[in-house]
């Protein structure tokens, strides 16, 4: 026994030292970079490890690696592919910082078109010079690594429940161990070799085990579906996610956004009329966009579908200055480029024209580029061709321009604020965002499976709305209430679809009426600056945020997650990056393999990744659950037989501990956890509850059932005239070898033997989280062949039977664990049961398993499921606030 156990303990410590170094390898890979940099000491460029860059090391930046945070000092010709820590799939154009920043204090935020990061890959570079910012762990991405490394699971209601657990199974042991004392009438010694194996038994040794072979497991299908996962812990989170975060730009709608058309006179035009004189100027100009070495244009996508429209040709110099040639046969110059600004919503361009006149280009969202602009420029329709143009799902730019009195020189030093103000109104440029063709169905299953979309994006909220209708994730029939905007007072508007101003119903009003909410980053802020309480409670209404920047992203992410709501955010890299590491679980849509912005990377960028998550993780856990309780009743059924052993001074033979301890428990339990994942979201996501109702019904059931049919074999056994004159008298216990032959042993591993299987069985069924019984392929084959070969031999005397001394003779023994062969030890010489009695004890094995698998499936996930949602919600729930509501099961 001490050598099954052993086997048992280091079986278990492998097994989950496998899954977790194969975690921790793909940390490694990750984390792990050799290179070498050239730097810049004392005026000579010397080639060093990356390992010896300190800050303020000047060095040559070259293809490749970067290894450090560094601003660019010198060059322009560099381009980088940031996906590996954004998640942004298209390359970015870097230049050197602005001289007219001189005297600013550096933040990334303000001077990202100047930065390259550590981790990211620099696809061109040539004479350029950067100076380090920061090395290792203060990287950006080491950041990042740093959290992955000391990241902590969210707790789940088991981690606070476990020690629950462990202290009544450690009761339990107590009393098991005085009851297998007293029973065993010997010397104390081997009184407490056997009590102490009741105690081992007690407290199954692989308990700890179940919860990462499943999400190992799981782990395995995602990454053959091209789910790479950096913190596999994060799939049993995934399994109790109750709201997705959706970005909308790339993420439910397509990569990059088609054009559609312009405007030069403030009036809405999806048409492709010529374009001429500043509005054609302004979209070939304002723009990031360069030439890589092949000839190709690199940039934002918008920049890049709104520069091709004009059929403008772009030629760059070996300096990294832009020059333009319009359709017209105008030659400009770029002179200098303002990065697009989250924070002031605009991007900007300064031209020089053929004739040496300079001027500049804004361009930006409405709202911005109005503040920016003289008032009597503003189109009388200006708000109306906005929101005309939001209701339609098109993505509106506006552009903006002023002459400059300064020449090519002078800009040099010109700052952002000096140029962007007192702007002429240009005109409106129109970009339309296709809907993923797999996006409603993703919706649908999500809100099937009892998950709750909802976007938050930095476009324009009505365009946001729109495509909420056309998505599904706001329903045809709800109504919708939109925060507009928010005055000085802090007083909130509140309108309808019409446009009509309207007053913000009750919450109880909003859940009856079925309305959802709709506001803007501003309008987010004013609620919550107003109250928290108050935002918490319209929090769960609202199903589109929009004009939302970074920081108002993850403060919508944040108030949910401190709700206690397990929360996913969905995003293509980016902006997104604070919201995917501040949501409970971070999906990112990149191709970027070693991608550390969230914990689960769709390298397909495909939105049916979250479902796939989604459904792993509830798989994930359902199978830990199951593997869980099956550990406990093993452990319970083997105490009782244990203290059975003990009432009738028997024990099993070695090779029967073996199967028992060994084989069968250890297969069945690793068998549970490869069930494959159900093909749809269930209407309920599984339970995290150790002590819950559903568990214990679950647990309890069973083991009092398996109880009850064991006490009914041995009373049958009792009552047979054939054992009245063959009971067990001998009360030696000094020789476990010599104590197994005798009928109370072999009923007793007969009809307890087939529970570590038949248990098994029971929790092997899908139910509404995990495939159907029979698509785990592997566990229903070693299910059948343990039962084949367990019915065997209880049925027919053999070789196989006295393997485990069952119906054995002398001329059928075979030799033992740790010994030759050993003669049946009692004065019959035989331990073969009646025919008769044999087939009893099959049947009792089959209504055995007949009515746990019943109580399981009726009972537990039927009948009883409906009880037990109903006793945890009402005795948990009842005096919490709505949007707390159907959050039970959620981390803590």
């Amino acid at each position: 026994m001490a050598c099954v156990q052993s086997v048992i303990v280091f079986t278990g410590g492998l097994v989950v030292s496998i899954f977790r170094y194969r975690n921790e390898r793909n940390l490694y890979r990750i984390t792990r970079v050799t290179g070498n940099v050239s730097v810049l000491r004392d005026g000579v460029v010397n080639t060093v490890s990356h390992t010896e860059l300190v800050p303020g090391d000047v060095v040559v930046v070259e293809p490749g690696m970067a290894y450090a945070d560094m601003i660019v000092l010198s060059g322009n010709d560099i381009i980088v592919d940031e996906a590996a820590l954004t998640g942004e799939s298209t390359p970015i154009a870097k230049v050197a910082v602005d001289a007219a920043e001189g005297n600013a204090v550096y933040t990334y935020m303000s001077h990202k078109r100047h930065s390259i990061s550590a981790g990211t890959r620099i696809v061109e570079a040539q004479g350029i010079m950067a100076v380090v910012l920061s090395t290792g762990s203060h990287t950006s991405k080491g950041e990042m690594l740093r959290d992955i490394l000391t990241y902590q699971r969210h707790q789940f209601k088991f981690d606070a429940e476990v020690k629950v657990v462990v202290g009544i199974l450690a009761l339990y042991a107590i009393f098991g161990f005085t009851l297998t004392v007293l029973l065993y009438k010997d010397d104390f010694a081997f009184e407490w070799y056997y009590g102490m194996f009741v105690v081992g038994t007690s407290l199954p040794p692989l308990l700890p085990t179940v919860f990462t072979v499943s999400v190992g497991i799981s782990d395995d299908r995602l990454a053959r579906k091209r789910i790479a996962c950096v913190n596999n812990e994060d799939i049993l989170v995934a399994g109790k996610v109750r709201r997705v975060f959706f970005d909308k730009t790339g993420t439910l709608t397509k990569q990059g956004l088609d054009f559609i058309g312009a405007s030069a006179d403030g009036k809405l035009d999806t048409g492709r009329a010529k374009l001429s004189g500043n509005l054609l100027l302004g979209m070939a100009t304002c723009h990031n966009l360069k030439l890589s070495s092949k000839g190709l244009l690199v940039g934002n996508n918008v920049d890049h579908n709104m520069f091709v429209a004009t059929g403008t040709d772009l030629s760059q110099s070996s300096d990294g200055s832009v020059s333009l040639t319009l359709n017209d046969g105008t030659c400009v110059t770029v002179l200098k480029r303002f990065e697009f600004d989250h924070h002031r919503m605009t991007q900007s361009a300064i031209v020089q024209r053929s004739d040496g006149t300079v001027c500049v280009f804004v361009k930006g969202s409405g709202e911005s580029i109005e503040r920016l602009c003289l008032r009597n420029t503003i189109p009388e329709n200006f708000y109306n061709n906005l929101e005309n143009a939001a209701k339609q799902g098109i993505y509106q730019i506006s552009l903006a321009m002023k002459e400059l009195n300064y020449d090519a020189k002078s800009v040099v030093t010109l700052s952002r604020d000096n140029v962007e103000n007192g702007l002429t109104f240009v005109g409106f440029i129109n970009f339309k965002n296709q809907l993923r063709e797999d996006t409603p169905d993703v919706l649908a299953q999500l809100g099937a499976g009892d998950v709750i979309s909802t976007m938050v994006t930095g476009d324009n909220t009505l365009t946001g709305i729109n495509i909420a209708r056309e998505a599904g994730l706001i329903k045809e029939d709800e109504e919708i209430i939109f925060g507009k905007s928010v005055d000085s007072a802090g007083i909130i508007t509140w309108v309808n679809e019409d446009g009509d101003v309207t007053s913000l119903p009750s919450v109880g009003k909003i859940k009856n009426r079925s309305i959802a909410l709709a506001v803007t980053g501003k309008v987010w802020a004013a609620l919550n600056a107003e109250s928290q309480g108050n935002a918490s409670a319209l929090a769960p209404f609202i199903r589109v945020f929009g004009r939302c920047t970074p920081l108002d992203k993850v403060s919508v992410i944040e108030s949910f997650v401190s709700n206690g709501t397990t929360c996913c955010m969905v995003g293509d890299g980016g902006n997104d990056c604070g919201a995917l590491k501040a949501a409970h679980i971070g999906i990112a849509l990149s191709d970027a393999e070693a991608s550390v912005v969230a914990p689960f990377t769709s390298l397909d960028k495909s939105i049916t990744s979250v479902v796939e998550v989604l459904k792993e993780g509830r798989c994930a856990l359902a199978s830990a659950l199951a593997s869980y309780k099956y550990m406990i009743i093993y452990g319970q059924v083997e105490s009782i037989n244990q203290i059975a052993n003990a009432y009738f001074s028997v024990t099993f033979h070695e090779w029967c501990w073996v199967f028992m301890d060994g084989i069968w428990m250890m297969s069945m339990a690793f068998a549970l956890s490869l069930a494959h994942a159900e093909t749809r979201l269930s209407p309920k996501r599984p339970t995290s509850s150790l002590l819950g109702a559903h568990t214990m019904f679950s647990a309890l059931g069973v083991l009092v059932t398996n109880f009850i049919f064991t006490c009914i074999a041995l009373g049958l056994l009792t009552s047979q005239d054939w054992y009245s004159c063959r009971k067990w008298d001998s009360t030696d216990i000094s020789n476990i070898t010599l104590i197994g032959d005798n009928y109370e042993a072999s009923v007793l591993f007969i009809v307890t033997g087939y529970q570590y299987i038949s248990t098994a069985m029971a929790f092997n069924f899908g139910y509404t989280h995990r495939a159907s019984w029979w698509k785990n392929y592997v566990f229903v084959s070693l299910a059948s062949i343990y039962t084949i070969v367990h019915f065997l031999a209880t049925v027919w005397p053999s070789k196989l039977s006295c393997l485990w001394r069952l119906n054995c003779t002398n001329e059928n023994v075979v030799p033992a664990v740790t010994a030759s062969r050993i003669p049946i030890n009692n004065v019959f010489n035989t331990t073969v049961m009646p025919l008769g009695f044999r087939i009893e004890l099959i049947v009792i094995m089959v209504f055995n398993t007949i009515a746990i698998m019943s109580w399981e499936y009726f009972f537990v996930n039927g009948v009883g499921k409906k009880i037990a949602a109903r006793l945890n919600k009402k005795s948990d729930f009842s005096n919490q606030p709505a949007y707390l509501l159907d959050h039970q099961d959620d981390v803590v």
